[in-house]
């Protein structure tokens, strides 16, 4: 973060999305956070601790394009009220339209434009590469219809929502990785874990490797090691860099299960 500037920038392949907010959660100030990739630039607006709005520039993100993708509208009503859009000369917007058309009442359009932003926002987290940009500072927005997310909550309901978890799975370590609890009850605030996933962070306990650990949550084993990545990312857990020594010396405590050794292992300490 640079004082100087009032920005953060850096590479997405080198520091995911989730460290990202996480990071820019420490620092307790409000901007917006800009991510691009391959022209496209979506944008995370951040106030008061929570996220309150996304935006993408790219058209499959918009309200009509989310909708008809959704199944909300048909391919005649998405036609119609692009047409209708059009005749408006850019006075109005496309819910907007869609609401003096009847297709939509305006409590539904409030609805689901709050799902079309936290589609934006979670959209993000999938992103493999791309560049980011926090610029800290007050703004302003003319959407009436935000957000109210907590950042540590949307840091852990993004990492539910995206599709490689192998590639979480990595930032983790191999399976033989030993995480420590290191959390306290304050720092659960305005996460929003559920019983099950509660439960997952109270199995860690400086024994169970990773491996133990992803059968042992709410969901499959994919789910689990996201929910592990998360709890990491949100500093609920820190991960223990062990010998092979010390990996024999755990199992050896532990009651029950096999361990398989990775091909890839540590060295001898």
């Amino acid at each position: 973060m640079s004082s100087a500037r009032f920005e953060f920038r850096g590479d997405l392949a080198l520091t995911p999305l989730p460290e990202v907010l996480e990071t820019i959660h420490g620092y307790k100030v409000p901007g917006v956070l800009s991510a691009m990739k391959d022209g496209i630039e979506k944008k995370i607006f951040i106030s008061h601790g929570d996220v309150i709005f996304a935006t993408s520039g790219d058209r499959h993100d918009s309200l009509g394009d989310y909708m008809l993708r959704t199944g909300r509208i048909s391919q005649e009503q998405f036609d119609a009220s692009v047409e209708a859009l059009i005749f408006s000369g850019g006075k109005k917007r496309h819910g907007e339209v869609m609401v003096d058309m009847g297709i939509l009442t305006s409590g539904e359009l409030y609805s689901i434009v709050q799902q079309q932003v936290r589609s934006i926002l979670f959209s993000i987290f999938d992103w493999e590469h791309g560049e980011f940009l926090f610029e800290v500072g007050q703004y302003r927005t003319d959407e009436l219809i935000q957000l109210e997310i907590p950042a540590r909550q949307a840091i852990l309901e993004g990492i539910k929502h995206v599709k490689d978890a192998p590639r979480l799975v990595k930032l983790l370590g191999p399976s033989w990785t030993v995480f420590d609890p290191c959390w306290k009850p304050e720092d659960l605030t305005n996460v929003g874990l559920a019983s099950g996933e509660m439960k997952l962070l109270q199995y860690v306990d400086g024994l169970k490797t990773l491996k133990d650990l992803v059968v042992l949550g709410p969901g499959d084993p994919a789910y689990n090691a996201k929910l592990m990545y998360a709890f990491f990312v949100l500093r609920l857990i820190s991960r223990r860099e062990l010998t092979s020594r010390s990996i024999k010396k755990i199992h050896m405590k532990t009651l029950g299960g096999t361990y398989a050794q990775d091909d890839e292992t540590p060295s001898e300490g």
